[in-house]
């Protein structure tokens, strides 16, 4: 007969191994754990340290463009002033860890593509750089620090403006009809000047509202057409505002911002078979829903002030009003009339 003598193991030996045996895993796993919160870390960090590069070089690019009227040189110092003020989010941030490249040039619209000195100058394109910016945890993998780049490219918006002007007889007075053909034209030439790629229009009023230049590239026509009307008749500032409205509502470029000028030297005292008060607020309302802001110009101290107010507060655009001595009033309303053709919508495009 034979015997098989086995050994006999101690109560609770296999368990013993198998909680060695866990707490080996535990402890490599929490290794691992610690080594993915750390990596996960500097990663949410590298991620916002992106987004506000790219905010601050999207600031840049649109101080740039905003500054290209005043030459090239001041767009390329407003730029790299709003990367630098935008792109240091701590006190840490450092003057010398934030590099700027200002290129100036010419945005093709239809190819989408930007050229730098590339004339005419009308977009400004921006390179923002954040060096040596710290890990936190990358030391673990011999990575202490880290750079980021971003870039953005800003340009004018087209505009489409219809000018909407009082010819009505009180502007023969102290030769304020003079006065609004020199504003017109310093308007125009600032326009020329700048390259806008605007259309330009132009809505006449007197006794009556009449379209007298739809939207058109061709602003020395439109300038005729202005200097060549004579001033008569009431003052019917609604039916005006209406071709305005009309022709921009019908004929704007798809993308552009819509504008309306808006000038008169009184009130309005036509049409007959209405308020001509409550005709003006009515477009000012139907201008509104078009989104169409309409910029307000009282002229002289005879002028209805505060309806004018209400036409700009309506359409979230803006009223100036000019007043003072006859020569002061001319060269009042020429600045205001290049301020509007200076204050170019601004618009990201890469």
């Amino acid at each position: 007969m034979n015997f098989v003598l086995r050994r006999k193991r101690a109560p609770g030996s296999r368990h013993l191994r198998r909680k060695g045996a866990i707490a080996v895993l535990a402890a490599i796993a929490m290794v691992v754990m610690v080594a993915m919160l750390a990596f996960s870390m500097d990663i949410g960090f590298m991620a916002s340290v992106r987004t506000d590069m790219q905010a601050a070089a999207d600031a840049g690019a649109l101080a740039g463009a905003g500054e290209l009227f005043n030459g090239q040189q001041a767009a390329e110092i407003a730029a790299k002033a709003y990367v630098l003020s935008n792109a240091k989010t701590t006190s840490s941030v450092a003057d010398a860890d934030i590099a700027t490249i200002v290129s100036v040039g010419h945005w093709d619209r239809g190819q989408r593509t930007f050229t730098k000195d590339l004339t005419p100058l009308n977009a400004v394109e921006v390179v923002a750089d954040r060096n040596n910016a710290p890990l936190f945890f990358g030391k673990i993998f011999n990575q202490s620090k880290f750079n980021m780049r971003a870039s953005a490219i800003a340009t004018f918006q087209p505009r489409d403006i219809m000018l909407v002007l009082d010819y009505s007889g009180s502007m023969r007075t102290h030769n304020k009809i003079g006065a609004l053909k020199d504003a017109v034209a310093a308007f125009i030439t600032v326009l020329q000047q700048s390259h806008s790629n605007d259309r330009v229009g132009f809505s006449v009023y007197s006794t009556r509202g009449t379209m007298a230049t739809g939207l058109t590239f061709d602003l020395q026509d439109l300038l005729d057409d202005v200097q060549s009307r004579p001033a008569d008749g009431w003052t019917n500032m609604g039916e005006g505002m209406e071709g305005g409205r009309t022709e921009l509502t019908n004929n704007a470029r798809l993308g552009t911002k819509k504008l309306m000028v808006v000038m008169t030297d009184g009130m309005a005292n036509r049409p007959l078979d209405r308020d001509p008060f409550q005709y003006v607020r009515d477009e000012a309302d139907a201008a509104a829903a078009a989104g169409i802001p309409i910029v307000a110009i009282s002229f002289s101290r005879d002028s209805d002030q505060v309806i004018m107010q209400d036409v700009a507060d309506t359409t979230q655009g803006v009223h100036y009003h000019i007043a003072g001595s006859v020569s002061q009033q001319e060269e009042e309303l020429k600045q205001v009339f290049r301020e509007v053709a200076a204050q170019r919508p601004l618009v990201l495009v890469d």
